[in-house]
């Protein structure tokens, strides 16, 4: 008895070691060098990468992660005989556990066994997939029928309950973690929902680099949601004067984040223009804040001229790194506040007439 306790504790390192590393055991056919495949993903929100010449088609990565990781693995290089092969990859989770990834030809058709997080992922793709084959299916028919856009926000519907049925379920899942984001905190999310389906998580979820990340994008969009009081923007115009989004208060006024290399920024122009003149004498006005770079500047420039835009424009010429766009959560462009009188949103991401339509039942009367 004294004897198997020993046995067990001098082999316990190696148990723990097991338990707390990844191996990753690959076989692609009979490759040899100089073919090459490639590891990257991230791990605690820093950028990790590896490499191994196959022989006779083996290769092995070990490591460690934190949490698991969505990975991606690249093949390059040729075969043992010379012939040229394009590069291919695949896309899977790694964790911290023993992993085989084995095809008979490329990466792309390889199968993954020993990641349950890449189980979890199999399973949600399966719950998810005929929701996404009838979306694809009408986009191939869009403009062919009058009903397809009320069909497809049915299918939109159920896939995101799907969708959230699954996260509920999986509270300690990254794949679940990384489903959210997609659908929960898209374009025009509702940061109400976003936080409370985000309470649901496991803390070692919400602790990890991944979950602090989208717990920031949550804290954003709750700090510009209907009904907050704007932050202050101070940026400097096409004259570099700085303007202040306050210097507005006591007139209706659209915070417009755009950009000179934005085709649909530009498309939403002439509708921007409409409202100008329509409402700029009843107290409304716009401050378009561009997401241009000095390496843009002229090009920003131009743009307003050829869109013949009359009204406030300001540009730290930073991108999306400029702090009106750090503080506003924007992802992507174009987006907008509208703001009231006294300086509180009251609606986000006015598309087409929608702009019109909603300044005139707040401004009709004027």
């Amino acid at each position: 008895m004294q004897k198997l306790i020993i046995t067990v504790f001098l082999w316990l390192p190696f148990i723990i070691s097991a338990q707390t590393e990844f191996t990753i055991q690959g076989k692609i056919g009979t490759l040899d060098a100089p073919a090459k495949v490639y590891l990257g993903y991230n791990d605690d929100g820093k950028s990790r990468s590896d490499s191994a010449v196959l022989s006779k088609g083996q290769f092995t990565f070990k490591g460690k992660v934190k949490t698991p990781a969505l990975a991606m693995l690249t093949l390059r290089g040729a075969s043992s005989r010379g012939g040229g092969r394009q590069s291919d990859l695949l896309m899977f989770y790694i964790e911290n556990s023993l992993i085989k990834i084995t095809s008979i030809d490329s990466i792309k058709h390889a199968t993954v066994e020993g990641s349950l997080t890449e189980d979890e992922d199999k399973k949600l793709k399966e719950l998810q997939r005929p929701y996404i084959a009838a979306l694809d299916s009408l986009k191939k028919i869009a403009g062919r029928a009058d009903d397809t856009n009320g069909i497809a926000k049915k299918y939109q519907s159920e896939l995101r309950a799907v969708t959230r049925t699954f996260i509920l379920q999986h509270p300690n899942s990254m794949v679940s973690l990384r489903a959210f984001k997609k659908i929960e905190l898209a374009y025009n999310f509702n940061p109400d929902t976003a936080a409370l389906i985000f309470e649901a998580f496991s803390l070692e979820m919400k602790e990890s680099a991944y979950g602090k990340e989208l717990a920031g994008i949550i804290k954003i969009g709750l700090e510009t949601n209907r009904g907050m009081l704007a932050i202050d923007v101070a940026e400097p115009d096409t004259l570099g004067s700085i303007v202040k989004l306050s210097d507005f208060r006591g007139k209706y006024v659209l915070l417009d984040f755009w950009a000179s290399w934005c085709a649909p920024c530009r498309a939403e122009h002439p509708h921007l223009l409409a409202a100008y003149h329509k409402y700029g004498a009843k107290g409304f006005t716009i401050m378009s804040v561009s997401l241009d770079n000095q390496h843009s500047k002229q090009a920003w420039l131009a743009a307003i001229k050829k869109d013949g835009l009359l009204w406030t424009q300001v540009s730290e010429l930073t991108g999306f790194n400029s702090k009106a766009s750090k503080d506003y959560g924007i992802k992507a462009i174009p987006s907008n506040f509208l703001i009231d009188p006294d300086g509180k949103i009251i609606a986000r991401n006015l598309r087409g007439h929608e702009l019109e339509e909603k300044l005139s039942g707040l401004l009709s009367r004027n």
